[in-house]
């Protein structure tokens, strides 16, 4: 299977933002049979954070703008956007680590197993 995973992240390669002061979403495809990754592009975003004030419009703008991915991965989300975001079926991590790093993190326990994602992309 293959699994999207959103990145909040300013540099493309630590996850340094807030789900929701995030501007930018780096966007990696792990391969469960290959046991790998790929790291692309980013997706720009408004932030759904408006001076501490969250809408949950923002959070499903931000969420359609990542299309299909199965989790997201932030330095930290609140409550609220949390909460949004796994009612729409997607898991929220809080990872303050570098992408890559969260990348081998999440394959090494499997977490597509664990939290039961849900398949968005190609078999």
């Amino acid at each position: 299977m293959i699994y999207k995973i959103a990145f909040a992240s300013s540099d493309g390669e630590n996850i340094n933002e807030h789900f929701g002061a995030a501007k930018k979403f780096y966007i990696a495809e792990i391969d469960t049979e290959k046991d790998d990754y790929d790291i692309g592009g980013h997706v720009d975003v408004k932030p759904s954070c408006n001076g501490g004030q969250h809408e949950v419009s923002g959070f499903a703008a931000a969420l359609d703008a990542l299309g299909d991915v199965s989790a997201v991965v932030a330095q930290r989300a609140g409550p609220g956007a949390k909460k949004y975001i796994e009612e729409q079926g997607i898991r929220v991590y809080q990872i303050p680590l570098s992408i890559e790093q969260a990348l081998c993190l999440l394959m090494e326990e499997k977490q597509w197993e664990v939290d039961k994602w849900r398949s968005h992309t190609k078999n």
